[in-house]
Order: C-alpha cells, then sequence, then structure tokens
C-alpha cells in the first residue's frame, strides 16, 4: 500500500474549504478525496505531531477551536512522534536545503516513517526538497495513483 505524508497546507485546504480567489476554483476537493483514500484504507496517511501543532496554531489565529486537530484522529491518519535524531535530520535540512522548521520536521518525519510521497501545496518546499522524497500536489497525487490503477 502506498504510504503518503499529509502536508499541513493540505489539511487545512479541507478544514477551511479554501478556494482560490482568481478561479473559484475549490482547492479542498482533491485533499478530501486523498483522506477519503486514507479513511478507505486504500492509502496509509501520516502527519507528524508538528502538523498537528501547526494546525491547532493555525485554528487558534482565526478563532476556530484548536480541538479541531483531533478530527485527523478519526479519518485514521497515523500520527508520527519524531524522536531525537529525526529532529536533529530536520534540522540538517534546515541548514542545507533552506526549508523552514515545520516543513524540515515534514521532510525528516516522512522519511523517517518511510512514506512513498510527500503531499504538499507549497511550491517553494517542493523546490527546495524534491530531491529528498517524492513530493506532488494534492491533484498530481491523485493523478499518479490513477495511472497505476490501469490496466
Amino acid at each position: 500500500m502506498i504510504r503518503v505524508y499529509i502536508d499541513t497546507n493540505v489539511l487545512l485546504n479541507v478544514w477551511f474549504k479554501e478556494e482560490d480567489p482568481k478561479t473559484g476554483a475549490r482547492l479542498w476537493e482533491a485533499p478530501l478525496k486523498i483522506l477519503e483514500l486514507v479513511e478507505s484504507e486504500r492509502v496509509e496517511g501520516v502527519v507528524s505531531i508538528f502538523t498537528l501543532m501547526e494546525g491547532a496554531h493555525v485554528f487558534k489565529r482565526n478563532n476556530v477551536s484548536p480541538e479541531r486537530v483531533k478530527e485527523i484522529e478519526d479519518v485514521g491518519i497515523e500520527v508520527y512522534v519524531p524522536n531525537e535524531l529525526v529532529l536533529i535530520d530536520a534540522f540538517s535540512f534546515q541548514l542545507t536545503l533552506g526549508t523552514d522548521p515545520y516543513d524540515s520536521v515534514a521532510l525528516a518525519s516522512a522519511l523517517a516513517s518511510k512514506c512513498d510521497v510527500l503531499i504538499t501545496l507549497d511550491k517553494d518546499f517542493r523546490r527546495k526538497a524534491g530531491g529528498e522524497i517524492t513530493m506532488m500536489s494534492p491533484e498530481e497525487f491523485l493523478e499518479w495513483l490513477r495511472s497505476r490503477e490501469e490496466p
């Protein structure tokens, strides 16, 4: 089964039902489909505890109960808790790749938890860290998954 690390921005798209201000495109539709794939056990989903912390921070900043991050457990996503060696790797990524702290932890956690793909909407993160792990947008991942399932 394919194992995917889901970046915070992908989850926030679903939680806030974000739309593209220019086109009106519903940015949350592909991320929601990925969560449905996790819930139906067709894909294994992983986030780190730092993903939940970042989500709770964004919720609080937007006057939404930070407790909403617990909904992630209802979907069946594994919450990975990085140990000190993974955090040292994250710090190394921050220094060598120039990724921000949360992205560095996401990358190190995705690698340590043996994910096949890291799903993110952050183009800068993908540019900086794409050589470390396969990185895709939610739409790219769904297309890639469809192409693997075709005869």
